[in-house]
């Protein structure tokens, strides 16, 4: 039980470091897998060990619960921020969907998954909504560029304009369904997703995410499958549909090629030039299998907040987890 315990506690520590409180669910479904530290569960925990483990460790006081929430000692606030953030994130879902319903006339989009505070319910009041975008392959460029056109007539695209810009969408990352693979391997990105909630997506798009980034399963104890969500993505319309079964057909074509290679051109050529591309902290990247904008991670602090509470529970932890390579 000595790895399954460990394994709670640092689970705990970094959604602690997210400044979120769990539910024993939720710290089962996203536990860290204790080989991050050299140990291994003993047998396959379930949802009961960890409801017991953490009710222990409340007695002993290693932890403390709220209403079925569980956090370290001191950290009471996180469970009313996280009641009123969850409320929150409710009415930015509703949001987020209405207008995100608009999106399925785009071309060669196949699919778009909440991710950030949204996907993690702790959204607030000032959040945009961030979302990982599937394109099809060989026309990357060209869904952006009307994506983004059409977020922009309707006043919901974030640009890089906006220090704070609350429900709107901040389309940071995009990947084509034959580029399904993240390259960019951290227990920040493991844990981000694993929480991706699906808005829509074509197929079986989702399992095959999955099944290229087995790589999760070395940041977590269970390997994440399907991304699911109740009553929270798009519904489907015929004529939006319609849409972008017609603008493909047009621009699968020759016609399409240079329309791509021109948007691709465009779109490259303003990446290299800004001068935030080239700043610390973060990483952009941009070929034609990822289009990625996150100039200013969170993700080097995060981790940092995280290797410091470990550290505390003594020499068991003498590792430290690293960035997936920012610059």
């Amino acid at each position: 039980m000595e790895a399954l315990k460990n394994s709670i506690l640092a689970t705990v520590a970094y959604y602690d470091s997210l400044n979120i409180t769990l539910t024993p669910l939720e710290i089962f479904q996203f536990l860290i897998n204790p080989k991050r530290w050299g140990e291994s569960f003993e047998k396959q925990p379930k949802l009961i060990d960890v409801i017991n483990l953490c009710d222990e460790f409340v007695s002993v006081g290693r932890l403390c619960v709220c209403d079925g929430y569980y956090m370290f000692p001191g950290q009471q606030d996180l469970y009313e921020r996280r009641i009123e953030r969850e409320k929150i994130s409710a009415q930015k879902w509703k949001k987020l969907l209405r207008f995100a319903w608009w999106f399925q006339a785009v071309p060669f989009l196949r699919g778009m998954l909440a991710s950030g505070s949204l996907a993690l319910e702790g959204a607030g009041e000032k959040s945009d909504f961030d979302v990982l975008v599937i394109a099809q392959a060989g026309r990357l460029y060209t869904c952006r560029l009307i994506l983004s056109g059409l977020a922009s007539l309707m006043g919901v695209r974030r640009t890089w304009r906006d220090k704070v810009a609350p429900d709107k969408f901040c389309f940071n990352h995009y990947i084509t369904d034959l580029s399904l693979r993240i390259p960019h391997q951290s227990l920040f990105n493991a844990q981000t997703y694993a929480n991706l909630k699906p808005v829509f997506i074509v197929g079986d798009l989702a399992g095959r995410f999955y099944k290229e980034n087995l790589w999760i399963g070395e940041y977590l104890a269970f390997q994440t499958s399907v991304p699911t969500t109740i009553l929270r993505d798009v519904r489907k319309n015929k004529v939006l549909s319609f849409f972008s079964k017609a603008g493909e057909f047009i621009l699968n074509s020759k016609l399409g090629d240079l329309v791509e290679k021109v948007a691709k051109k465009y779109q490259q050529g303003r990446i290299i030039k800004n001068p935030v591309t080239y700043e610390s902290g973060g990483r952009i990247i941009w070929n034609d299998g990822e289009l990625e904008f996150h100039p200013h991670s969170a993700e080097k602090n995060i981790l940092e907040r995280y290797n410091r509470t470990v550290a505390d529970f003594g020499t068991l932890w003498k590792y430290q987890e690293l960035d997936s390579g920012l610059l």
